[in-house]
């Protein structure tokens, strides 16, 4: 223990400042181990002993943070991320584009060139022949040059239509659908437009008029035409307000197309002599049952084979089968079903002699 001393002039000094202070740990029995932790760890933060002493600890990353203002500022370094982020997406852009551009390669256009004239020698003194002509040799024909040929599709894989289909909307339950009656310029919302007793589905299917009472037949109507293939010679009745379109050149397949995307496609595929009409069904109808098909007999007293939703049918002779598919639109149902009947109705291998029956007038 150490005492502060009086000089003569009764003034104070200062204790030295090399006294060494015990701890309060060690006072009043109070348990020093609180002191020696916290002693260990700030010899554990304490890093190298050099000739100018202790060196103190290094900064932690905490601590840098705080000495970089704008690292503090949220919103700041928010806003630096988003601008990192949109400059990394415009280079992956501009580097896509770049490499696109460098593929289109644009077409180079080459002038004709001209065939130089060939001078004729000057005629000679005295020599009274005449200077000898070669033929003209036709220039040759650039290799370069595009030769546009037509291409045939040639035969395509049957694409047939899904089962279970529904009907588009019929408000007046007439077995025509409401674009159907719109096609043939009829009344929705008539059972039986032209009041002749039948209703308008049923005049449809069995290729009248539903329109109106005479012509009777549909086909003298005006409301369907019939498409005669000149390589098949095959005849079928469609709509008038539908298009027609020749795929390849063979005009084996050809599409009858509504404006609303939904076709019925009739197939010209060949058979052999010998070949039965399963068999042939076995190799091209490829994931159809045989056992959905059903015989009918149509009213040109054509015998032929459909699916039992109507939306397929094959007409079988001894050198081909015709198929008629329906191919629907992108609503996911049926409008036209009912076309579909009226076509495979009307379907003949070739020419006949049949013809369909005049309508009976009910009293």
């Amino acid at each position: 223990m150490f005492f502060w001393k009086r000089d003569k002039t009764n003034k104070i000094e200062p204790p030295p400042e090399n006294i060494i202070k015990i701890p309060e740990e060690f006072y009043g029995a109070k348990d020093p181990v609180v002191h020696y932790n916290s002693a260990a760890k700030s010899v554990a933060a304490v890093q190298n002993i050099g000739p100018g002493g202790l060196v103190a600890e290094k900064p932690t990353a905490t601590a840098w943070v705080s000495k970089i203002g704008f690292l503090r500022n949220k919103k700041l370094l928010f806003g630096l991320i988003i601008a990192g982020f949109l400059l990394v997406v415009g280079l992956i852009t501009w580097y896509y584009v770049w490499q696109a551009r460098k593929q289109v390669i644009a077409p180079v256009v080459t002038a004709p060139i001209e065939q130089p004239k060939e001078e004729q020698p000057a005629p000679v003194e005295g020599n009274t022949e005449e200077p000898a002509t070669e033929e003209p040799i036709e220039a040759a024909t650039s290799t370069e040059e595009a030769v546009v040929e037509s291409v045939s599709l040639g035969p395509q894989p049957l694409q047939f239509p899904m089962i279970l289909l529904m009907n588009s909307s019929d408000i007046d339950s007439d077995s025509l659908t409401d674009l159907e009656e719109e096609l043939f310029g009829i009344d929705s919302g008539t059972w039986d437009t032209d009041g002749d007793g039948y209703y308008d589905g049923q005049e449809v299917f069995n290729l009248y008029n539903p329109a109106g009472v005479a012509p009777m037949k549909i086909i003298d109507s005006g409301l369907a035409k019939e498409y005669v293939n000149p390589a098949w010679q095959y005849r079928v009745y469609y709509p008038a307000q539908w298009q027609v379109g020749e795929v390849d050149d063979e005009k084996r397949a050809v599409l009858f197309s509504a404006i609303t995307g939904d076709y019925v496609e009739v197939f010209a595929s060949l058979k052999d002599a010998g070949e039965t009409f399963e068999d042939w069904f076995a190799r091209e109808a490829i994931d159809q049952s045989y056992a959905d098909l059903q015989v009918f007999t149509n009213r040109f007293q054509e015998d032929g084979w459909k699916r039992q939703d109507d939306l397929t049918a094959y007409f079988v002779t001894d050198s081909q089968v015709f198929v008629l598919l329906y191919n629907p639109g992108v609503t996911g149902s049926i409008p036209f079903r009912h076309v579909m009947q009226m076509m495979w109705q009307s379907f003949r291998p070739g020419k006949t002699s049949v013809v369909v029956p005049e309508q009976t007038i009910l009293p």
